[in-house]
C-alpha cells in the first residue's frame, strides 16, 4: 500500500510541475510576440510541449522500469526547474522554442508518477490513487495562470523564476521525504532484469497491442480526443451563439476544472470500490459523451452550469480508471514502460482531436465538432463492453505470460493488480 507521506509528495510532484506549465502557457504567446513570433510561429511553439512530451512519456517509463521510480521523478524536477529558468532568461524566439521543448521533455514523467502509484496499490485503492494525481495535475493547471499571471507585472519572464523556484525546491522535498517504490528493492531489480514483458521494443509493442489492453488504449484515445476537440473550439461556438467573451470562458474552464479536481480526489475511488474500474469507464464514457453533445442544444450560457459538470465528472471518473486498468493488465516490472506507452495513445489524441475539431468547425459547421465527439465517446463505449472484469483479466493474465514464457505462471500470478 502506497503510504501517506508517498503520497502526498508524489501528488506535490505532479502539481508542482504542472503549475509551472500553467504558470507560462498564458503568457507564452505574449512572450513569443516580444521576440518577433508570427502566430504561425506562437503555434508551433505552443505544439513542441505536447510533441515533445508525446515522444518522452514512454522513453521516461521505460528506463523507471530499470532505474527505479523515484530518481527519475527528482531528475524530471530538476529538469523542469531547468526548462522554466531557459524561459526567463530568454533573449530570442530559439530559447523560447528551446524552454518548451526541455520543458515537454521533463513533463513526460507522468508515466513514472503513475507507476509509481502503481507499483503500491491494489484493487480500488488504485484507481484512488490515479484520481489523486489526476487531481493534482489539474489543481496545478488551474491555480499556475493566476500565479503567472501576478508576477508577469515584473515582466513576462518573472513567473519563470517563479516556476524554476518551485520545481527544484520540490525536487529537493522529495529527495528528503520519498522513498523508492516498494518494488525496486535489490530483490525487484534483478526480477525486473529476468521477467519484463516489455524489456525490448518488440516486446513493449506486443504487450501494448495485446489484449485486453488494444481496448484499454483504444478507449482512451476516443475519449481523450473527444474532450481534447471540445476545448479546442468551444470558446469559438460560445464566441459565436451567446456573446461570450474571454473572461467568461475562464470562469467555465475554471469550473470544469474545479469539479474535475472534487471528482478526481474524491469521489472516483469510492465509485471504482462500488462499481469496479470496467463498469466505470463505461459510466463515465456515456456521462461524456452526454456532456459534449448537449453543449449544441443549449438554448442560452445559463444552462452551461449543468452540461459543465457532465463533462468534468465524465473525465474525472473515466481517465483514473482507464490509467488502473492498464496497469492491472501487465506484470509489475513493465508499469512504467507501459503506462508510458499509454501516454502516447493519449498524447496523439490530444494532437488530432483539435485538428479535426477545427475542420468540422470551419468547413461543415460550428456545432458539428461536438457531436462528432460526442459519437466518438459512445463508440469508446461500445469498446469498453469488451473490457474484462477482474476475474476474466486474472485469466488473460496467466495465459498471456505462459505463451510468452513458456512456464505455467507468472510470478505473483494469483494477484492481476500486481
Amino acid at each position: 500500500m502506497l503510504r501517506r507521506t508517498g503520497l502526498t509528495v508524489l501528488a506535490a510532484t505532479v502539481l508542482v510541475d504542472m503549475i509551472g506549465f500553467g504558470i507560462v502557457l498564458p503568457l507564452l504567446p505574449f512572450y513569443a510576440e516580444e521576440f518577433g513570433a508570427t502566430p504561425l510561429d506562437v503555434t508551433l511553439i505552443i505544439a513542441s510541449f505536447s510533441a515533445m512530451q508525446l515522444v518522452a512519456a514512454p522513453i521516461w517509463g521505460r528506463f523507471s522500469d530499470r532505474m527505479g521510480r523515484r530518481r527519475l521523478l527528482i531528475g524530471g524536477l530538476f529538469a523542469s526547474a531547468i526548462s522554466y529558468l531557459l524561459f526567463a532568461v530568454a533573449d530570442s524566439l530559439t530559447l523560447v522554442l528551446l524552454s518548451r521543448v526541455a520543458a515537454g521533455a521533463a513533463g513526460g514523467n507522468i508515466s513514472v508518477a503513475q507507476a509509481y502509484v502503481a507499483d503500491s496499490t491494489e484493487g480500488s485503492e488504485r484507481a484512488r490513487g490515479m484520481g489523486l494525481i489526476g487531481a493534482a495535475s489539474g489543481l496545478g493547471i488551474m491555480i499556475g495562470p493566476a500565479i503567472g499571471g501576478f508576477f508577469s507585472q515584473w515582466g513576462l519572464g518573472a513567473p519563470g523564476y517563479v516556476a524554476a523556484g518551485l520545481c527544484a525546491l520540490n525536487a529537493i522535498a522529495a529527495i528528503a521525504l520519498l522513498p523508492e517504490s516498494v518494488h525496486f528493492t535489490d530483490k525487484g531489480r534483478r526480477e525486473a532484469a529476468a521477467a519484463h514483458e516489455a524489456a525490448s521494443f518488440g516486446g513493449w509493442l506486443r504487450t501494448l497491442t495485446r489484449f485486453p489492453l488494444r481496448v484499454l488504449l483504444s478507449v482512451y484515445f476516443l475519449t481523450i480526443t473527444s474532450f481534447t476537440a471540445m476545448t479546442a473550439v468551444l470558446a469559438l461556438y460560445l464566441e459565436r451563439v451567446f456573446q461570450m467573451d474571454a473572461s467568461d470562458m475562464g470562469l467555465v474552464f475554471t469550473a470544469a476544472g474545479a469539479v474535475t479536481v472534487v471528482v478526481r480526489g474524491i469521489v472516483v475511488g469510492r465509485l471504482v470500490k462500488r462499481l469496479g474500474e470496467a463498469v466505470t469507464v463505461r459510466f463515465g464514457s456515456v456521462v461524456l459523451g452526454v456532456g459534449l453533445g448537449a453543449v449544441v442544444l443549449i438554448p442560452n450560457k445559463w444552462w452551461l452550469a449543468a452540461v459543465i459538470p457532465l463533462w468534468a465528472f465524465g473525465t474525472g471518473i473515466l481517465f483514473p480508471s482507464l490509467a488502473s486498468l492498464v496497469s492491472q493488465a501487465t506484470d509489475r516490472n513493465s508499469q512504467g514502460s507501459i503506462l508510458g506507452g499509454s501516454q502516447l495513445a493519449g498524447g496523439l489524441g490530444r494532437v488530432l482531436g483539435p485538428v479535426w475539431a477545427g475542420l468540422l468547425f470551419q468547413q461543415v459547421a460550428i456545432g458539428s465538432p461536438f457531436l462528432m465527439a460526442a459519437g466518438l465517446s459512445v463508440l469508446a463505449f461500445g469498446m469498453s463492453l469488451r473490457i474484462p472484469g477482474p476475474a476474466d483479466s486474472a485469466i488473460d493474465a496467466r495465459e498471456a505470460w505462459a505463451g510468452r514464457m513458456g512456464v505455467p505462471d507468472p510470478p505473483d500470478a494469483a494477484d492481476p493488480a500486481t
